[in-house]
């Protein structure tokens, strides 16, 4: 199963790190494009008769903002806050949505200082929230949004237009192609709206995002302290208090892997989910047309019988398996012992870590150092020292094809997707592994290790 974020080098983009691509990323390509273009400006432009004076975007200045962006053909819609000086090289952007359903919030903020970039997910509270640093968006740090409107290499005049009810000066930057497109309508020097669209390759389908930045009146008057780089970066989330002390709990695991052979194949340092998380990944590696199916050979669905210590620590991110470039897995932004816990796209407060329930279910990280030995379980004391998570068994594994394709997952997601549930899904699934029975819906199990833990911890 792919993981909370994809690595650039191993993916174009996952499932799981939706959220913050479609929040983020735009505005992090955009400025990328401006900067090129900037370099690469083969002469000077002047200025049309017509066109009013260019925008001078206040160098630091903060600003209540709404946030849409498209992803899979759902639209997100949020509100927030944008926060920048230019010349600390410093930007804030926080913003709190739903995101596939309306009843699971999604608060994500993302901080750039210099050249290191960040974000806290799962809270406004620093009690609540965590932070990870994402170098799987590839260059980081502060970009400046808006000066490449001021300059006439870069960008043109394109008229008139309306925000809200404001009158505004749309421009468009110079270098904007069917891959880019980006305009800033500005009053004077006020931003109004920021406008991204972009086209990017996954598994060989073209896939169209846009993202809507609207900025309220701005104020000059901006807490330092939001730009600058919190003391919980520095440090995972502790392990939740309701599970210390606890004995291991016992959990369905699944994961949606490449079909490598038994010896190649572990789930140490990798994402599993709960039947309810696993069928959500896949429905949006599906929706989405991600790659996982042509970059992974994501071919087998298995599922495990767990122990985990109830005392989860924060999510990791893992990438890679041995045949990925570079060699995985990798994993990154959690506990390196824990078993971490979270719903989908950093839902609820403290992204449900230690929450027993999540509409959307929810999705694990297996750090290797947490692996019991064999035949051993977590114990009480897990939370403090000691190992984590344990195998009981490989359940089942099935070929993918048999329940996308054979079972046609797809119009089961489709239906989830347009009632924001994902019950269908979800039935379908589980139905794939409950029985061999083509007829039942169910898949056959195409066999593999027993994987008891006293046997072996991986499978076909």
């Amino acid at each position: 199963m792919g993981c909370l974020f994809q690595l650039v080098a191993f993916a174009e983009s996952s499932p799981l790190n939706q959220f913050a691509v479609d929040m983020f990323f735009p505005i992090q390509k955009a400025a990328e494009a401006a900067e090129t273009a900037k370099r690469t400006s083969l002469g000077s432009f002047e200025a049309s008769p017509d066109e009013p004076a260019r925008p001078k975007v206040p160098r630091r200045f903060g600003a209540t903002m709404s946030v849409v962006t498209t992803s899979v053909g759902v639209p997100a819609q949020g509100r927030g806050y944008f926060a920048q000086d230019v010349d600390l090289k410093a930007s804030r952007m926080e913003i709190v949505a739903p995101y596939l359903l309306p009843q699971v919030t999604t608060n994500m903020t993302t901080l750039s200082v210099g050249n290191d970039t960040w974000i806290e997910t799962g809270g406004s509270q620093h009690s609540q929230a965590n932070c990870r640093s994402i170098p799987m968006f590839g260059p980081q740090g502060f970009k400046d949004m808006f000066s490449w409107a001021s300059d006439p290499a870069v960008s043109e005049y394109m008229g008139q237009g309306s925000v809200g009810g404001r009158s505004c000066a749309q421009w468009r930057l110079r270098v904007s192609s069917s891959i880019i497109n980006e305009t800033l309508c500005a009053d004077g020097d006020i931003p109004i709206e920021l406008n991204i669209s972009m086209k990017s390759s996954a598994g060989g389908v073209m896939k169209e995002s846009h993202a809507s930045y609207h900025f309220d009146p701005l104020s000059t008057e901006v807490d330092s302290s939001l730009l600058e780089k919190p003391y919980i970066c520095d440090h995972v989330a502790p392990p939740c208090e309701n599970g210390r002390g606890l004995g291991p709990v016992t959990l369905d695991a699944y994961v949606f892997h490449p079909g490598f052979s038994a010896i190649d194949y572990s789930i140490e340092d990798q994402n599993v989910a709960d039947l309810r998380g696993d069928a959500l990944f896949i429905c949006f590696d599906l929706m989405s047309n991600q790659s996982s199916f042509a970059d992974h050979n994501y071919s087998l669905i298995s599922r495990y019988s767990l122990q985990l210590s109830p005392a989860f620590g924060q999510y990791s991110a893992c990438n890679g398996y041995p045949d990925t470039k570079p060699k995985g897995p990798v994993c990154i932004g959690g506990d390196t012992r824990l078993a971490g816990k979270e719903a989908p796209f950093f839902g609820g407060e403290g992204e449900s870590r230690c929450a027993d329930e999540s509409p959307m279910g929810f999705w694990y990280s297996l750090p290797k150092a947490g692996h019991c030995p064999p035949g051993q379980a977590p114990s009480t004391t897990a939370s403090e020292s000691g190992c984590t998570w344990s195998i009981i068994k490989r359940a089942k594994t099935i070929d993918q094809a048999c329940v996308i394709q054979d079972h046609n997952f797809l119009a089961s997601c489709k239906a989830d997707f347009a009632q924001k549930d994902f019950t269908r899904s979800t039935a379908a699934l589980s139905a794939a592994f409950e029985s061999e029975d083509l007829s039942k819906g169910g898949c056959p199990d195409i066999g593999g290790p027993d994987s008891k833990e006293d046997v072996a911890s991986f499978v076909v």
